[in-house]
């Protein structure tokens, strides 16, 4: 879990909540539900993809290949968490997630945006840059 921003005093409430999303964040059930996600991709993916290719996710950012054990999932948005759907979970590698959130806690902008397009408005800012620096 990463730590909050360092210019920023959280109310009491902000606090219990926060430690409700760390526990939750360790917890059986989002153990069961990141699995039930991969469960929901392969199963949506199967159909589209040809016998040969595999049918499991991939870093949104870099395309590395996306598990149960190396992958994060970084929720979109917490409208619905501990029932969140298949949408409200995008995977990302950890290096690309903990891009994503140094770039949206440093900038007020991207926070003001709204979680939802900050998430994939990132994502696109993360994608050039890596697709810049590829050779």
């Amino acid at each position: 879990m990463r730590p909050g921003r360092n210019d920023v005093v959280w109310s009491r409430g902000r606090a219990i909540r926060r430690a409700g999303y760390q526990a939750y964040m360790q917890s059986p059930q989002w153990f069961a539900r990141r699995r039930w996600w991969f469960e929901e991709w392969v199963s949506r993916t199967q159909g589209v993809r040809r016998l040969q290719d595999s049918a499991a996710p991939v870093c949104l950012v870099c395309g590395r290949l996306w598990t149960l054990r190396e992958g994060d999932l970084h929720h979109v948005t917490y409208d619905r968490l501990g029932a969140e759907a298949f949408e409200d979970l995008v995977p990302l590698c950890r290096t690309h997630h903990e891009a994503l959130h140094d770039l949206y806690d440093a900038s007020p902008l991207w926070r003001r945006t709204g979680r939802v397009q900050a998430t994939y408005g990132i994502i696109g800012v993360l994608k050039r840059r890596t697709q810049d620096t590829t050779p």
